[in-house]
């Protein structure tokens, strides 16, 4: 057997505890492939990229698509973003990124189906987002398109456990599947303990785009149920979408006034804010339709839990992991208007309980859905991606005592 002198041993051991230091403390230059930017619905991916500049990485951006809307969320420019994009097409020369990281499933698809870049991609890691409605690209796929995908893609990241399972049952390997939560900034969503109002209404109120899978006709039928037994309350629809008409068209039928049931259109981050600050209870009515498009977990339940809310959502995809039935919030089936009708009524007669509910929420929030923390995180996982999957350590999980001696 070979000894080798102490000190010998002592440089080997700070030499490898270096080495491991040097690299995850190493910025990474990341790529993000997004369908078009800026976005104002997409902060979730914002969030990303600003807690990764903040950590000292390069950030890139591919969009297939500009968009042109001239409101857009402040840290655009005060994280000089629009100078950190291309659009539409590759250049010719890229640079040498070490994460190619595409926002949704399709878009992971199609960068990998770019002839041009199938030499270039061998040479850096691709890592897919799976966020909601990307998950049907692989449920509607023939299982040798999954297989390819499975077999291209370094890593996938779904949004929630949910997601992770269906993913893996569709033939993923295990190994190339971890759940990373789309994350918001608890700073810019200030928690404020509720009060049920004396004489004010009762303020409920739902923020998202205006599509089916949101859920928002029961929340106006719950409504609706409810306004016949008190006056005293009212519904807040804030966001724009596709299913705007119909969901006009069934506060006629109902014969609900705008005072009840008002669709406030797009709002700023500010006024959303605002208008959250004054609400009490806060509603999210997912349902999965049959064409399968599901959500992983709202940001804007998250948000609204953040500043305090009490937040009524159903039992769909991911949701049943941000909220703990009657601890952080409320859960009712999907599609039940009656449910969710006798939910927010026990919320408007229980408001002895809003005080321990928002402070849950806020503390989930807090510790699992944070920015900062998710930054972080992102950041762990992709170093461990680069290190051929090895898990990184801190210098403090090195114990020097078992190398030395």
């Amino acid at each position: 057997m070979l000894y080798l002198p102490r000190q010998l041993l002592v440089s080997f051991a700070f030499l490898c505890v270096y080495s491991l230091v040097a690299f995850e403390s190493r910025p990474l230059n990341i790529l993000f492939v997004v369908e078009y930017f800026p976005s104002l619905s997409q902060i979730y991916i914002l969030n990303m990229m600003t807690g990764l500049i903040d950590r000292g990485h390069k950030i890139s951006i591919f969009s297939f698509r500009k968009n042109n809307d001239p409101n857009m969320h402040p840290h655009i420019l005060q994280y000089n973003l629009l100078n950190c994009v291309t659009y539409e097409k590759f250049p010719q020369k890229l640079p040498d990124y070490d994460i190619v990281f595409c926002q949704f499933g399709g878009l992971g698809k199609t960068v990998l189906e770019m002839p041009q870049l199938a030499v270039w991609l061998k040479q850096r890691k691709v890592v897919v987002c799976l966020r909601g409605f990307d998950m049907m690209d692989y449920v509607n796929n023939s299982h040798n398109i999954n297989e390819w995908l499975f077999n291209n893609v370094d890593l996938f990241l779904p949004v929630c456990d949910y997601f992770k399972k269906r993913c893996i049952a569709l033939g993923c390997p295990s190994e190339k599947v971890k759940v990373h939560h789309s994350a918001i900034n608890c700073s810019q969503f200030f928690f404020k303990a509720r009060k049920k109002p004396v004489e004010r209404p009762i303020t409920v109120v739902f923020v998202g785009r205006l599509v089916r899978k949101k859920g928002i006709p029961f929340a106006i039928k719950a409504i609706a149920q409810l306004i016949k037994k008190n006056k005293n309350i009212r519904l807040l629809i804030v966001g724009e979408g596709p299913e705007r008409e119909k969901l006009k068209l069934l506060i006629q039928q109902l014969k609900l006034t705008k005072q009840q049931v008002t669709l406030c259109g797009w709002k700023t981050h500010d006024k959303v804010v605002e208008i959250l600050n004054k609400a009490h209870i806060f509603v999210h009515p997912s349902a999965t339709y049959s064409n399968g498009n599901e959500e992983g977990i709202a940001n804007a339940l998250k948000e609204a839990m953040a500043m305090g809310l009490i937040s009524i959502a159903t039992w769909h995809a991911g949701t049943p992991e941000l909220i703990d039935d009657k601890v952080s919030g409320f859960l009712v089936p999907e599609k039940d208007t009656d449910a969710l009708a006798r939910a927010i009524n026990y919320v408007i007669q229980h408001s002895e309980k809003w005080e321990s509910i928002s402070v849950a929420a806020r503390k989930k929030i807090e510790d699992e859905f944070e920015v900062k923390k998710s930054a972080q995180e992102l950041e762990k996982i992709f170093y461990a991606l680069l290190d051929d999957g090895k898990e990184i350590q801190n210098t403090e999980d090195i114990e020097y005592t078992d190398v030395i001696t």
